[in-house]
């Protein structure tokens, strides 16, 4: 994913920016929970636990039932579409066309909004 901050005016070092951004845990955490809602029509559903069970860290979800790396390759699997209809294997890649432009306007507005603080 690709951020674009544009500056003005302004003597400010881009290469700070760029480290600010990149060590901000909170930008982070809000990043991966974000993406975490825009991509899980995409995951396979039935009971639930796979697609609500997760850890969201700051730059990383992990679906932590036992069986989310298989269902995440999907091989020999048959998703349901009942209540995902966009069920898939390797979800976050197949939301990714039209999901990330969605997560880039909402990190932009994060950061437009003023909750991220540059040093």
């Amino acid at each position: 994913m690709k951020i674009t901050i544009g500056v003005e005016s302004v003597d400010i070092d881009p290469r700070a920016l760029r480290s600010d951004i990149e060590n901000d845990r909170q930008f982070w955490l809000f990043a991966a929970t974000q993406w975490y809602r825009l991509y899980q029509p995409y995951v396979p559903m039935q009971t639930g636990m796979l697609s609500q069970n997760v850890l969201i860290r700051p730059k990383e979800i992990e679906h932590i039932q036992p069986y989310a790396h298989r269902m995440y390759e999907g091989v020999n699997f048959r998703f349901r579409k009942d209540r995902h209809p966009k069920a898939t294997a390797q979800w976050d890649k197949k939301a990714a066309p039209t999901q990330l432009p969605k997560l880039a306007s909402t990190l932009q507005g994060y950061i437009d909004s003023g909750r991220f603080r540059f040093k």
